[in-house]
């Protein structure tokens, strides 16, 4: 079933398959700009119908943000996955802080913005207690090591991943639904009415697994991805059962 595209999203097709072409003509490595998740979803699909092979990367095993390569000729059967992996634009920035300061992901990206860079150069910006790690192509790398302050907050800059790399932040949510609807979901991961759920379902406001879905009844299988539009995303990490009276027990994941 082919996807249902944006003209943005139409846009960005075209340029996927622009880039597995010529990949494949001229046997050497495409590569695009940091994609969303959707948007990787986009370039898959785009790429399967050029019968090519993307890789993406975004600098680190799990990455949300990701640039999508296309690998042909020499490359695609000699280079091992490290080189392939060094080819690939993506390069880290690290920042110190004071933990008393609270720093958070929007800080950043805010900051970042402000100096000039574009949000398609950036991926990933992962925050922890006391130092943060910004994924960028390396165009944006001088942009981003030039900031002395995020917000009103003195920073130390270095190039590279300094330290542990911050973890993902995820909230436990264990909940009983009465089944395993979408608009039931959103409910469980937003505490708001199943009428409120269903109209931001059928507006447009709800994604599966980085794909609109404007069905209430769509039953949602384990680990997919709900993005709820002014609440965040979830995920569904297990169904662990059912109550005596016929209702689902579940654990989401809401990511911080």
């Amino acid at each position: 079933m082919s996807l249902e595209l944006s003209d943005d999203e139409r846009f960005l097709s075209a340029h996927i398959a622009d880039l597995a072409v010529i990949s494949r003509k001229v046997g050497v490595p495409r590569f695009s700009r940091f994609l969303n998740e959707r948007e990787a979803v986009v370039a898959r699909d785009s790429a399967r119908a050029e019968r090519a092979s993307p890789f993406f990367y975004g600098g680190y095993d799990g990455a949300a943000r990701t640039v999508c390569g296309f690998f042909d000729g020499t490359y695609a059967e000699e280079f091992p996955l490290d080189d392939k992996l060094g080819l690939f634009s993506v390069l880290a920035v690290t920042f110190s802080f004071r933990s008393c300061d609270k720093l958070t992901h929007r800080d950043f990206l805010g900051a970042i913005l402000a100096a000039g860079a574009e949000r398609s150069m950036l991926g990933d910006i992962l925050v922890a207690e006391d130092h943060a790690t910004v994924f960028c192509l390396e165009t944006a790398v001088d942009i981003i090591c030039g900031l002395t302050k995020i917000g009103k907050v003195g920073v130390r800059v270095e190039k590279g991943v300094v330290g542990e790399l911050p973890k993902v932040k995820l909230e436990t949510l264990e909940r009983t639904v009465s089944s395993l609807r979408l608009d039931r979901l959103v409910s469980a991961c937003t505490n708001i009415s199943g009428e409120r759920s269903a109209s931001l379902i059928k507006s447009g406001q709800v994604s599966a697994d980085f794909s609109v879905c404007l069905n209430v009844s769509g039953v949602i299988r384990e680990n997919t991805i709900i993005s709820i539009r002014g609440y965040g995303r979830f995920r569904l990490a297990r169904i662990v059962g059912e109550t005596k009276k016929g209702k689902v027990r579940v654990v989401l994941e809401k990511y911080v």
